[in-house]
C-alpha cells in the first residue's frame, strides 16, 4: 500500500453540508493530514479540474458496474478488480500519454511511492489547523462549543463573544477577548498517542460512520443511490 504525497477530493453538496455544520474537517481529511497526505478539495461542478479520476469513474460505471449491477459490496469489489486489471493492462485508453495502448504497456514503470507509515501520530492533522480562530459566545452557564464539545470559559463572561484560536503545539484553544487573553483550554477529542496504522484505519472508519450518522439525522432527505445508476 502506497501513500501519495496529495489526492485530489472531488466536493458534493453533502460533502458541502457535513463541512457546515462542523469546526474541524472530516474524518477523511483528518485520516488524510494524519498520514502526510496533503488533499487537493476540487469545488463542485468542475469535472474539468480532476479530469483523469472523472474519465476512469465514467468507464468503471459505463462498462462495468452498468454491464455487471452487482448486488452486493463483495460483488463490486470482486468486479472492479477485475476490471481494474483489464483497464490497466488490457484495454487499449486514447489519452495522450498512452498512445492508445493500455496504461501498463505504455508506461511499464511507474513512479514508487512510499509506503503508509507503520504507526499513525491521530493528532497530527491539528498541524494544519494551526491559529485556525472560532469565534463564539459565551453562554449563560460560562461556556462554549467548538466541534460538538463544550469548553467552560467563567460565567463572568456571559454573554460576551471571544475567539478560540488553535494552538497545535499545545493542542489547546486560547481564548481571548480583543485586547485580554482568558485562558487556555485543552482541545478535546484529541488520542495523544500514536497508533498502529491499522487500528488508525479501523478508528477513523468509526468517526466517519458516526458523522455520517449525524449528518443523515439534520438532513433526512438524503438517500444512498445506486451504485450503477
Amino acid at each position: 500500500m502506497a501513500c501519495p504525497a496529495c489526492s485530489p477530493l472531488t466536493t458534493t453538496p453533502a460533502w458541502l453540508a457535513a463541512l457546515a455544520v462542523r469546526d474541524f474537517p472530516s474524518a477523511l481529511v483528518r485520516f488524510l493530514w494524519s498520514v502526510g497526505v496533503v488533499p487537493n478539495v476540487i469545488p463542485p461542478h468542475r469535472p474539468d479540474l480532476n479530469a483523469y479520476v472523472e474519465r476512469f469513474h465514467r468507464s468503471l460505471g459505463q462498462e462495468c458496474l452498468q454491464v455487471h449491477r452487482p448486488g452486493t459490496l463483495s460483488q463490486v469489489s470482486e468486479l472492479t478488480e477485475a476490471f481494474l486489471t483489464h483497464y490497466n493492462d488490457q484495454r487499449p485508453n486514447q489519452a495522450r500519454s498512452c498512445g492508445n495502448q493500455p496504461p501498463r504497456v505504455a508506461c511499464p514503470a511507474f513512479p514508487t511511492l512510499p509506503k503508509v507509515p507503520e504507526t499513525v501520530d491521530p493528532d497530527r492533522w491539528l498541524v494544519q489547523m494551526n491559529k485556525r480562530a472560532f469565534a463564539r459566545t459565551i453562554r449563560a452557564g460560562g461556556d462554549l462549543t467548538i466541534n460538538h464539545q463544550d469548553y467552560y470559559v467563567s460565567r463572568s463572561l456571559a454573554g460576551q463573544r471571544v475567539t478560540c484560536w488553535v494552538n497545535a503545539a499545545e493542542k489547546c484553544f486560547d481564548i481571548r477577548k480583543p485586547e485580554e487573553f482568558i485562558k487556555s483550554v485543552p482541545i478535546k477529542g484529541l488520542h495523544g498517542q500514536s497508533l498502529p496504522f491499522q487500528d488508525y484505519v479501523a478508528l477513523m472508519k468509526l468517526e466517519a460512520r458516526s458523522e455520517y450518522q449525524r449528518y443523515l439525522r439534520t438532513h433526512p432527505r438524503l438517500t444512498q443511490g445506486r451504485l450503477w445508476a
